[in-house]
């Protein structure tokens, strides 16, 4: 039988356990939360028109580079309660049967004859009281990489968002682009039809219709080309957003032509306080700190306390221990001392990675600052080009159908309209792409100001 005694040990050992196991689980289940977000499917039947807001929003929630940075949070926010659960007690339970005897053999068929039988039960329980700041200084270093983790999601959404804009933008250059080649085809075919009826009334030579069908020719190829480019963008807006296969959608909105109300001082402040990958670089720099400093607490040994229950069916006997120990499991001096050397190695290592990624967000943000201003004032000089082409163009038009221009001239003017169309669109897009540059660097969005840099309509 069990006595008291043996009864009293098995429930404080048992107690102790789910007390511990309960304070456990109450905190992993108020760490669930950050989860990803169930995606969306998108089908081919629907269609929808995108803003860029909605290509953004619809990319953090279905990009599958954002949900494995998640769960590689997830999987990283673990290790935090791995280096805690040092604290927690660890359970054994053995039954097992035991049986002794003589035996013999006979003509090599063998025989026992047991003079023992029963069975042996044993439940035992540990639990770690101190170690001297080892499992601290380890959680605080899995917390630190999971902050520094947490950042680097941030980082990567910075990314995707960028790449989103810089589509987007491509693809409201591309709209333009086909709509200028739209218009351009348009205007050969009309200077085809006038080009026969001069030819037809011997006003002008056939060299003027030979030259207006080339034109028109290569005004069609170049339609098909900007179709196929715009083609393309869409299905690498759809990549980005992370719903390669849907195809039934249109944008809106044309370039934006806003100003921007920033400062280069302002902006590489900003980016020092808030950008992730500063912010990251910083979280592993304290990682390193803290595994430098549990690396020199491996010298330091463990108190545990102990309890356990040992039952002997055969002679119905029982026994108990519960105490509190010290002691080194392991102890390599020469191993530490190397252990100790490489931590302090790969913290100096994180402090030097740290200044590196600063050095290099400083320069991207000058760069880009510079780069957003500089295509500012191409977009003033884009915008008078396009005026005196557009003025050149309606000139040479009306000395053509007056009869009095030729078709070299008419091309002339026509290739210069053209080409100042595609570039004013072109700087928009430069000016856009170097914005969303300058949001990516900084980490945060620019604040648009209430002026335009110009005044234009299409």
């Amino acid at each position: 039988m069990i006595n008291k005694k043996s009864l009293y040990i098995i429930i404080s050992i048992l107690v102790l356990f789910v007390f511990s196991a309960n304070s456990s689980f109450a905190i992993v289940d108020k760490n669930k939360k950050n989860q990803p977000t169930q995606t969306k499917i998108y089908t081919n039947d629907v269609h929808l028109v995108f803003t860029l807001e909605d290509c953004i929003n619809i990319a953090v929630a279905q990009n599958p580079a954002i949900r494995s940075a998640v769960y590689s949070e997830i999987a990283q926010k673990t290790k935090i309660g791995q280096e805690w659960s040092k604290y927690f007690p660890e359970l054994s339970a053995n039954v097992y049967g035991a049986a002794a005897g003589n035996h013999s053999s006979d003509n090599e068929v063998y025989y026992t004859s047991p003079n023992q039988k029963g069975f042996v039960a044993s439940v035992s329980a540990q639990m770690m009281l101190f170690d001297f700041g080892k499992a601290k200084a380890n959680a605080d270093r899995e917390k630190r990489t999971y902050e520094s983790k947490q950042a680097l999601t941030k980082e990567n959404i910075n990314s995707i968002i960028y790449d989103i804009k810089t589509t987007y933008y491509n693809i409201l250059f591309a709209q333009a682009q086909v709509k200028v080649y739209e218009d351009t085809v348009k205007d050969y075919e009309l200077q085809l039809k006038q080009a026969w009826a001069f030819y037809n009334i011997g006003k002008k030579a056939k060299i003027d219709v030979v030259i207006a069908e080339y034109n028109l020719g290569k005004a069609k190829l170049q339609l098909v080309k900007a179709k196929n480019t715009l083609s393309v963008a869409n299905i690498e807006l759809a990549k980005i957003m992370g719903i390669p296969e849907y195809s039934n959608f249109e944008l809106s909105g044309t370039l934006p032509i806003n100003k921007y109300d920033v400062t280069i001082d302002d902006a590489i402040a900003t980016a020092m306080d808030v950008r992730p990958e500063i912010i990251s670089a910083k979280k592993l720099v304290d990682a390193e700190k803290m595994n430098a400093r549990a690396a020199k607490r491996k010298f330091a040994p463990d108190i545990a306390a102990f309890g356990g229950y040992n039952y002997y069916s055969e002679y119905k006997l029982s026994s108990g221990q519960v105490g509190v120990g010290l002691s080194y499991s392991a102890l390599n001096i020469m191993k530490i001392k190397k252990e100790i050397d490489e931590a302090n190695a790969k913290y100096q290592k994180s402090v030097a990675d740290y200044e590196n990624t600063k050095n290099n967000v400083y320069f991207n943000v000058k760069r880009d600052y510079f780069e957003l201003t500089t295509a500012e004032e191409t977009i003033k000089i884009a915008k008078l080009a396009l005026d005196e082409a557009k003025e050149q163009y309606r000139q040479v038009t009306g000395r053509y159908k007056a009869g009095v221009g030729d078709a070299i001239e008419l091309k002339d003017g026509e290739n210069t309209y053209l080409n100042a169309r595609l570039d004013f669109y072109n700087t928009l897009l430069n000016y856009n792409t170097a914005a969303a540059s300058l949001e990516k660097q900084i980490g945060v969005p620019l604040k648009p100001s209430l002026s335009l840099i110009i005044n234009f309509k299409k």
